[in-house]
C-alpha cells in the first residue's frame, strides 16, 4: 500500500499549467491496511480466473484497442487468466478507452483537453464492479495501461524481452483512485547514432511503457540546411539569402536581416504545418557551428542570439496568426547560447543546452536570462555522447544517479518543462540511469525515490544475485568515479562471476550474460585505448568484431561504435570489404554467431585472473587545510610558480595577516578558437574549516581577465585570514595562472577532485611519518621522485591504472615530487596536496599536528 501527494505547476506561458493535488492509493496482495480500506478493492482475477472482462467502446479507435489487447496480454501472463475482450458501457469490468468512449462514466469533464498538460492526464479508479482506465488521448490511454501494469508488478527496465519483469501471481486485487499528469512536458532520451534495424522497435516499446513518449512533440534540431534544401530553387535564384563570409555569400547561417530571406522562412514553416495540422512545433534552431553572416546589415542585429531569435520570432508570430497551439523550437546553443537583448515570442519554445556555452555564462545565468526575456525553457542534456564516453562506465552523466537526481527536479525548479536528452544504445553502462531518469521526468517525487527505484531493479532483475550486482551496478555508477583500469574491470568480473553461480532462473542468467559481455567490451576498450602501432590496429578490429556480435544486447552502441570510433584515430582503419555498409554475409568483421555458455564462462575466467585488484585502501583527510611550515620541511625552490590547466582550477591559499591582496598573473585564451567562451573569471572565497561545500563558502572578491593570450595582473581582496579558495573558470578554454612566490598556493588533486593540469608539470607533495605505501591512480606519463631525488616509479603514458609505490624506511615525514608529468596523478593514501615548494604547501591539521609532535 502506498499514498502520494502529487503537487505540480507551472507559470510557464502559453501552456495553461496549474497545479494540480491528486491523492493515489493503490494495494496489490502484499498490502493492506486503513487506506485500502477507504477505497474499493477490485479484483481483476482469482484462482487463476479472470474475474472481470476487458471493456471497450463499440467504436473504439485501433490504437485503444491494441492498448486493451497489452492489458488483456499481460494480464494472461502475470495471472494465467484468460481475459475476453468484450463491447460495454464501461460501468462494470476494465474499462480502457476515451471519456467519450463512455459517456456514462462522466469522465470528459475531469479528463478535458484545455491544454498541452492535458493530452498525458489519464484516471485509474477501481470500484466495486471493475477498474476505470481512461485517458484524455489515446497515448494517455496506453500511458494509463502501463502505470497499471507498473502498479501490478511489471516492469521493461531495459529494452528487450530480456530486461522485462513480469510477475506471477494467480490472483490479481488493486485499490486505486488516481489522475496523473506529467511534470515535464516532453521527456525524450534519445540515440545520437540513431537506432539499427534491431533495436529500433524495443527502444520504441521501452519509451511507451516507460511513458517518455510525450503528447507534445517540441522540434529543435539545427534546421537551416534542412531550410536551404527544402527551397533548393530559391536559394540558387537569390544567393544573397545565404550568410555573407569573406566576401562570398556561401553560409548556412543565412542572412536573417534580409526581410525577403525571413518571408521564405515563414512561408516554409506554414506549408509545414498545412502538409500535417497534427504537428506541435517547428525548429527554427541554426545549423551547427560558426560562420555567421559578416554583413553590415546582420551585425545591426546585435548579438547572435539576437539575429537567431529574431528570426525565430518572426516565424512564430506569423504561424500563431494561422494556427492554434503551434510553436517554434530553438536551443541557446553554441555562439547563439548567450541571453538575447530582445524579448523571446511567448510560442517559441528555448531549449538550453548543458554544453557548448559560449560568452562565459554559467548554465543558471543562461536559464535565467532567456527566462528573463520571457522565454519557455526546455533543457537540451548530454546523458551519453558516445565520442565523448565510449560506453565506458560511469563517464556519461545517464551513468551518474546523483547528477539525475540533482537536476531534473532543478531544473524544472528553474522553470524548464521540456527535457531532451541525447543518450545512446549502451544500457550496459547507463541503462540504470536511463530507467531513472524515465521515472522522475514524469513524477519529480520520484527524485526521493531513488534508491528504492535502485532496490526495485536489483530485486526484480537479479533475485538471490541481487548482492552480487548491487555491488556490480556500485562500481559503474557515475556518482562513484569509477575510472577505467585493471580494478575496475577485475571488481566487475568478479560480481558477474559470484553473481552468475546464484542465479536460479534462465532470465537473471540471461541479463547477467549480457553485462559480462559489456564488461568485456569495456576490457577490449581498454586493451585498445593502452596499445601502439599494429597491435592497436588488431586491438580495434577485436573491439569492433565483439561490439557486432553483441549488439542485439543493446549494452554497448554498435553503431556508435563501427561508425565513429575510426574517424577519431587515424592510428587504425577499416578495411573496404568491412565498413559500417557492407552487409554481414559480406562482411569479415561481423558476426552473429550466439555466443556459448562455455565462452561467457571463459570470458569471466581469464577476465579475472588477468586484471589484479589494487591492494591498498583509499585514506581518508580533511579539507581543513593550514600551512605545512610547522613540519621544518628541507626547503626547496619549485620549478615554477605556475600552472596551466582547462575549465575550473581550484587553489587553496592561506592568509597569516588581513587586510590581504593576493596578487595573481593569468594568461587566458590559450587556445585560440576557445576565446569565444567569456572572460577568465577569478573568484576568492573564505571557506569554513570543516567544509568547502558552496554552502559553507563566502564570496570575497571577483576578478576577470581577457582571453586574449595577453599575460595580466589580477587582485583579490580579504579582509580574513585564514584558508581562502582561489577559483579560476575559463569555459573550458586553458589558462596560466601564475602567483608571487613563497604565496601559500596549494592544489588538491584526489580521486574525486583531480587537477586536470595541461602539459608538463613538476610539484611536490607531503608523505606522513609511517607511510608505508604511496598509492594512486595515474594517467599521462611522467616520474616520481622520492625525497633524494631518485626516481621512485616511471609512469607510463598508455595506461591509466592504480599505482603503488613503496616509500622506503627513512623518507616518510618528507617530500616527494612529480617530475615532468602529464595528465592527473591522484592520490589516495597521502595528503592529495601538491605545491611547487614547502613553503607553499598546505596540509591537513590532522597531518600537520600528527607529525610535527
Amino acid at each position: 500500500m502506498s499514498q502520494e501527494q502529487i503537487a505540480s505547476g507551472s507559470s510557464a506561458p502559453g501552456f495553461g499549467l496549474r497545479a494540480w493535488f491528486v491523492t493515489v492509493l493503490c494495494s496489490l496482495l502484499m498490502g493492506s491496511g486503513d487506506y485500502a480500506m477507504a477505497l474499493t478493492r477490485v479484483e481483476l482475477a482469482g484462482a487463476a480466473k479472470a474475474s472481470v472482462p476487458v471493456v471497450l467502446a463499440e467504436d473504439a479507435t485501433v490504437r485503444v484497442r491494441n492498448a486493451a489487447a497489452d492489458l488483456a496480454n499481460y494480464l494472461n501472463r502475470i495471472s494465467g487468466a484468460e481475459f475476453t475482450t468484450r463491447a460495454g458501457d464501461g460501468r462494470k469490468g476494465i474499462a480502457v478507452g476515451l471519456p467519450a468512449d463512455f459517456p456514462s462514466l462522466n469522465l470528459a469533464e475531469a479528463l478535458e483537453v484545455k491544454n498541452i498538460a492535458d493530452r498525458e492526464a489519464y484516471i485509474l479508479k477501481s470500484h466495486k464492479d471493475g477498474l476505470y482506465i481512461i485517458g484524455a488521448t489515446e497515448l494517455a490511454v496506453e500511458h494509463a495501461v502501463w502505470d497499471l501494469l507498473y502498479h501490478l508488478g511489471y516492469r521493461q527496465y531495459f529494452p528487450g524481452r530480456t530486461w522485462e519483469i513480469i510477475p506471477r501471481k494467480e490472483t490479481i486485487e488493486i485499490a486505486i483512485d488516481k489522475t496523473e499528469r506529467p511534470d515535464y512536458l516532453n521527456r525524450r532520451i534519445w540515440y545520437g547514432f540513431g537506432t539499427w534495424d534491431y533495436n529500433a522497435r524495443p527502444y520504441a516499446k521501452w519509451c511507451q511503457r516507460n511513458r517518455t513518449a510525450s503528447g507534445f512533440v517540441l522540434n529543435i534540431s539545427h534546421a537551416y540546411e534542412s531550410i536551404i534544401r527544402q527551397n533548393k530553387a530559391a536559394f540558387d535564384d537569390n544567393p544573397q539569402f545565404l550568410g555573407l563570409l569573406d566576401g562570398e555569400r556561401k553560409s548556412s547561417k543565412l542572412c536573417i536581416s534580409n526581410p525577403d530571406l525571413r518571408q521564405l522562412v515563414v512561408n516554409h514553416a506554414i506549408k509545414y504545418f498545412e502538409d500535417d495540422p497534427d504537428r506541435d512545433s517547428i525548429s527554427m534552431d541554426p545549423s551547427d557551428g560558426g560562420n555567421w553572416c559578416q554583413c553590415d546589415k546582420c551585425a545591426a542585429l546585435g548579438s547572435i542570439s539576437n539575429r537567431a531569435l529574431t528570426l525565430a520570432n518572426q516565424v512564430a508570430e506569423a504561424v500563431k496568426s494561422k494556427f492554434e497551439n503551434k510553436y517554434v523550437g530553438m536551443y541557446a546553443y553554441n555562439y547563439h547560447s548567450p541571453p538575447p537583448s530582445i524579448r523571446v515570442h511567448p510560442n517559441v519554445i528555448i531549449s538550453v543546452a548543458t554544453a557548448f556555452i559560449k560568452g562565459g555564462y554559467t548554465l543558471d545565468e543562461l536559464i535565467a536570462g532567456w527566462s528573463k526575456q520571457g522565454a519557455t525553457i526546455g533543457m537540451r542534456e548530454y546523458y551519453a555522447v558516445f565520442p565523448w564516453d565510449h560506453d565506458l562506465p560511469g563517464q556519461a552523466r545517464g551513468s551518474d544517479l546523483d547528477y539525475l537526481k540533482r537536476t531534473v527536479p532543478e531544473f524544472h525548479a528553474k522553470g524548464a518543462r521540456f527535457l531532451s536528452a541525447e543518450s545512446s544504445d549502451n544500457w550496459g553502462a547507463n541503462g540504470l540511469g536511463y530507467y531513472v531518469a524515465s521515472r522522475i521526468l514524469w513524477d519529480l517525487d520520484e527524485a526521493e525515490n531513488v534508491d528504492l527505484i535502485v532496490d526495485d531493479f536489483l530485486t526484480n532483475a537479479f533475485g538471490p544475485a541481487k548482492k552480487p550486482m548491487t555491488q556490480f551496478y556500485d562500481l559503474i555508477n557515475g556518482a562513484n568515479n569509477p575510472l577505467l583500469s585493471d580494478d575496475l574491470i577485475g571488481r566487475m568480473y568478479r560480481q558477474l562471476q559470484k553473481a552468475r553461480q546464484l542465479a536460479d532462473t534462465p532470465q537473471i542468467r540471461e541479463r547477467i550474460n549480457h553485462l559480462i559481455l559489456y564488461t568485456r567490451y569495456v576490457e577490449l576498450y581498454q586493451k585498445y585505448s593502452g596499445s601502439t602501432g599494429q597491435d592497436r590496429q588488431a586491438a580495434f578490429e577485436n573491439l569492433v568484431r565483439h561490439g557486432y556480435r553483441m549488439r542485439k544486447t543493446m549494452m554497448v552502441h554498435t553503431k556508435a561504435l563501427y561508425r565513429d570510433l575510426v574517424t577519431r584515430d587515424s592510428n587504425v582503419n577499416i578495411p573496404e570489404d568491412a565498413v559500417f555498409s557492407v552487409p554481414e554475409e559480406k562482411n569479415p568483421w561481423k558476426s552473429s554467431v550466439p555466443y556459448a555458455d562455455l565462452e561467457l564462462a571463459d570470458y569471466l575466467r581469464r577476465g579475472i585472473a588477468g586484471h589484479t585488484l589494487r591492494d591498498f585502501e583509499q585514506v581518508h583527510f580533511s579539507k581543513d587545510f593550514i600551512p605545512a611550515g610547522r613540519l621544518n620541511l628541507t626547503k626547496i625552490t619549485g620549478d615554477s610558480n605556475s600552472v596551466t590547466g582547462r575549465g575550473i582550477q581550484t587553489f587553496y591559499t592561506w592568509i597569516e595577516r588581513a587586510p590581504a591582496t593576493i596578487e595573481l598573473k593569468i594568461t587566458g585564451g590559450l587556445i585560440a578558437h576557445y576565446r569565444n567562451r567569456g572572460n577568465v573569471k577569478v573568484d576568492l572565497w573564505k571557506v569554513s574549516k570543516d567544509s568547502d561545500t558552496p554552502q559553507n563558502q563566502v564570496s570575497l572578491s571577483h576578478a576577470e581577465s581577457p582571453p586574449d593570450g595577453v599575460r595580466r595582473l589580477i587582485k583579490l581582496h580579504t579582509q580574513h585570514t585564514g584558508l581562502h579558495k582561489i577559483t579560476v573558470s575559463d569555459g573550458d578554454d586553458m589558462t596560466t595562472v601564475a602567483w608571487k612566490p613563497g604565496t601559500h598556493m596549494t592544489i588538491i588533486s584526489s580521486l574525486v577532485e583531480p587537477a586536470g593540469l595541461s602539459g608538463s608539470w613538476n610539484l611536490y607533495f607531503y608523505v606522513p611519518k609511517k607511510t608505508k605505501i604511496v598509492g594512486l591512480f595515474a594517467d599521462g606519463s611522467g616520474t616520481l621522485l622520492d625525497p633524494t631525488g631518485n626516481v621512485a616509479f616511471t609512469f607510463r603514458a598508455k595506461k591509466p591504472d592504480y599505482y603503488r609505490i613503496k616509500v622506503p624506511e627513512g623518507r616518510d615525514g618528507k617530500l616527494w615530487k612529480f617530475h615532468q608529468c602529464t595528465g592527473t596523478k591522484r592520490l589516495m593514501t597521502v595528503p592529495p596536496c601538491l605545491a611547487s615548494n614547502a613553503g607553499e604547501l598546505l596540509l591537513p591539521r590532522e597531518v600537520v599536528e600528527a607529525d610535527c609532535n
